[in-house]
Formats: C-alpha cells, structure tokens, sequence
C-alpha cells in the first residue's frame, strides 16, 4: 500500500512540475509580447529636431488634401477629441488613416504637435494650414503621412474660409 501511495505522490507531482513549467513558459511568452507591442510605439526623433519649432506662415499649394494621409492623435483628457478632429479633416479633403490616443503619450502644453518625415513636408504645410499653428517635430519616418497630435490648448479647426484655396 505504501507503493501505491507512493506513485501517487510522484504523478501528482510531475503534474504539478508540468503546470509550473507550462505556466512559467506562457508568462514568459506574454512579457515578450508586451514589450514588443509597447516598442512598437516608440521612433526615435530626428536629432535636427530636438525641440519642437514653430510652424512657418507659407502655405502649401504643391498638394491636395486628397493626397495627404494624416493619423489624428488625443494627447488630452478629452474624450472624443481624436475622433472629432478626424470627422473635420475628412470633411475637408484629408485621408484619415488611424485616430487614437497618443501613443508617444506627449505631455502638450499648446494647441498641439505636428509630427512628420522629411517626405511630409509638403502635407504637414497643408495640415497646418487647416488645424492651425501646431509645433513641428521632424521624426525618420519615410512615408508622407502626417501625424496630428491634439494638444490642451486646441480648441478646433481653422475656418474653411481663412484656410488658403489653392
């Protein structure tokens, strides 16, 4: 009887050992999947950069907002305000790709950040024109797309009437 309780105790166990490595082995897993999705978010900025600067007061007329993606981004405690901005913008011509919090998670103090590549130039100009003066942050980013991250201070579009018609 005693070898019964025995090998009981060895199976129960073992069982126990592989709970504890399957466990061990998905918490792992998990911790390597977070930290990937939480690197995912970080860019480096551009070091020419280094301090946002002010927006310039020439006007783009090299594009149409038909050709300029832009990613709306709530840097606020405003619920809504990404998604109110992007309706705006795409009233207005803009291809609208993600509206989201800010996944920099950017402590603002103004009306906002314009964040963009060198090949964005020319949209971020026409951005610019329609949200108003935001500051500028060059990033590596290759694409065009613009980034339009929503500061404490912004209180709406530009008017459709004061915005340059090209």
């Amino acid at each position: 009887m005693t070898d019964k309780h025995h090998y009981g105790e060895s199976s129960e166990t073992r069982a126990r050992s592989r709970r504890s490595i399957i466990t061990f082995s998905l918490v792992i897993l998990m911790l390597f999947f977070a930290a990937w999705y939480a690197l995912s978010y970080l860019r480096v900025d551009d070091t020419r950069s280094a301090s946002p600067t002010t927006s310039s007061t020439t006007t783009s007329c090299d594009l149409a907002p038909k050709d300029v993606e832009v990613n709306v981004y709530n840097a606020t405690n405003r619920a809504g305000l990404a998604a109110q901005v992007a309706k705006g913008l795409r009233q207005r011509g803009f291809v609208v790709k993600t509206v989201a919090n800010d996944p920099k998670r950017a402590e603002l103090t103004g009306r906002g950040e314009l964040r963009y590549g060198e090949q964005g130039k020319s949209g971020a100009d026409l951005v610019d024109d329609t949200v108003g003066s935001f500051a500028r942050k060059v990033d590596e980013r290759t694409r065009t797309s613009v980034d339009v991250v929503l500061g404490p201070q912004f209180d709406g579009l530009v008017d459709k009437a004061a915005v340059p018609d090209c």
